[in-house]
């Protein structure tokens, strides 16, 4: 696959991740404040289908590393747009109880709604394992990296879901079914350019062996599982009842209604792409152990501290960046010590039983709301005695150190660019020596040429494909321009 084609595809996947996270269960805390629904029953609701969904998230990893994401990816994005059919169902409770019979202890209206929310949460389910394992085997120097880009990106349409559905449905009469136009726009968009590299049927591993890959590494495997439940859980619990804490603490309605929630993401999506960089660097263990602590004392900042509202909007932003930063370094820390084919399985893990662990939240805080006298502080407070049971776990980490051989066997498509380019830099090196040696020979003057014009191309290349060097692009055509001067003057000469 070409250099633009593999940019094509990872910017695909990040816009899809856009959308995805956009609707889905983004919407559901903010939905059932605004259409005046029972905050046990929603929570179960979250619950049930969170649980059901994401226990599915490892099916979709190995059907995606045996048959290849593309399928995958596209129709997961597809069933999450189904989410902007909610608020047109606000106005029709009274006619669906009336029309349609009670299920499971579900009204008419709860069952559509049920039913809604579950084909969102598939498409969620199904999409996160494809399109985190495909971010994070395009580079295995920088995987943390390009999948904190992948995951932060994607928190901005998480981070949008509540204001702008909010904000549709107090506008436009609760028609919030108008942002099907967009998100059709960019799924056509991902059609189109989302173009992963097919698994050759020989290489294709059965499921079976993929489970069986796991087995030397699933001690690991299930302490960073434990984290990242604890974690998302934590989280989860927090957005949902986000609303009622806002009211309850006198802030203004926007704080409760998707403010705090949007701030709190961004902060998460402006932090992870650098954390990501800093854990490639410094090691992914000592910094995912230091954003879990940060996070916790986040957490329990927010919770129980009484702020003005500028004090707590820059609090939400600085928890977010400690919150948000704990679940791509995990996941990340989870495909470095995976086997390098085993990328999805291990992101469904990690995302999908880890998160289908942490989706019993809802249920619990919202039992618990109800049980301390509808007293969203002291749920919130209560839940977060789980962070210090993460922070212990954490220190059960194994160190995991780079390797050569690693490198080589999961090298991705911007990893092998830079290798060429490494590669060619050594030949020329070697040239110029045997020429200083035995004079110019017409197949070294021949080799010169052709290796200069490849420096150049690999140079554009791991530009495209490489969004760390896109700082560095003139640096490096500096370095080849006077490169071929030398190579010029030394063939004259």
């Amino acid at each position: 696959m070409g250099a633009n084609a593999t940019v094509g595809t990872f910017i695909a996947v990040v816009v899809a991740h856009i959308m995805v996270d956009f609707m889905g269960m983004s919407v559901w805390p903010v939905y059932k404040t605004l259409a005046g629904l029972d905050v046990a029953k929603a929570g179960w609701i979250a619950t049930v289908i969170g649980m059901s969904g994401t226990a599915l998230q490892p099916v979709f990893g190995l059907i995606a590393d045996r048959f290849g994401p593309r399928r995958v990816i596209l129709l997961g994005a597809l069933l999450t747009s189904f989410a902007s059919l909610l608020g047109p169902l606000a106005d029709y409770q009274s006619a669906l109880d009336r029309r349609l019979p009670t299920l499971f202890g579900l009204s008419g209206f709860y069952l559509v709604v049920f039913v809604i929310l579950a084909a969102g949460r598939l498409g969620q389910d199904m999409f996160h394992p494809s399109g985190a394992g495909l971010a994070g085997s395009f580079s295995a120097r920088r995987g943390s990296m390009f999948l904190a880009v992948f995951i932060a990106v994607g928190s901005i349409g998480f981070g949008l879901s509540q204001i702008v559905f909010r904000t549709a449905y107090n506008n436009l009469g609760h028609h919030t079914e108008i942002l099907l136009i967009p998100a059709a726009i960019l799924w056509a968009f991902v059609w189109l350019r989302c173009r992963p590299a097919e698994v050759p049927y020989s290489e294709r591993i059965s499921v079976i062996g993929s489970l069986h890959a796991l087995r030397p590494v699933a001690g690991q495997i299930l302490v960073l599982f434990l984290i990242l439940a604890i974690s998302s859980g934590v989280l989860t619990g927090l957005f949902f009842l986000m609303p009622e804490f806002a009211h309850e603490k006198g802030y203004p309605a926007w704080i409760g209604q998707g403010g705090a929630f949007g701030l709190i993401v961004f902060g998460s999506t402006v932090f992870m792409v650098p954390m990501g960089h800093l854990a490639d660097r410094i090691g992914r263990r000592r910094t995912l152990i230091a954003m879990m602590i940060l996070s916790a004392i986040s957490y329990h900042a927010i919770v129980r501290l009484t702020l003005p509202v500028p004090a707590f909007v820059l609090l939400c932003i600085v928890g977010g960046a400690f919150l948000g930063t704990v679940n791509p370094l995990g996941v990340a820390f989870g495909q470095r010590i995976a086997p390098p084919k085993n990328m999805s399985i291990v992101s469904a893990v990690l995302m999908g039983w880890a998160w289908c662990l942490g989706s019993t939240a809802p249920s619990i805080v919202g039992e618990l709301y109800q049980h301390l006298g509808h007293n969203a502080s002291k749920t919130l407070v209560l839940l977060g005695a789980a962070n210090v049971v993460m922070v212990m776990i954490g220190f059960l980490l194994p160190k995991v150190t780079d390797s050569t051989k690693n490198r080589k066997n999961g090298a991705g498509p911007g990893d092998k660019l830079q290798k060429t380019r490494i590669d060619d830099q050594r030949d020329s090196g070697k040239m110029r020596k045997s020429e200083s040696a035995g004079g110019l020979t017409l197949h070294a003057m021949r080799g010169n040429i052709k290796n200069k014009y490849r420096m150049i191309f690999y140079d554009s290349c791991q530009f495209s494909v490489d969004i760390q060097d896109r700082l560095v692009l003139c640096f490096l055509h500096e370095k080849a321009i006077p490169y071929q001067k030398n190579q010029i003057s030394e063939s004259t000469s």
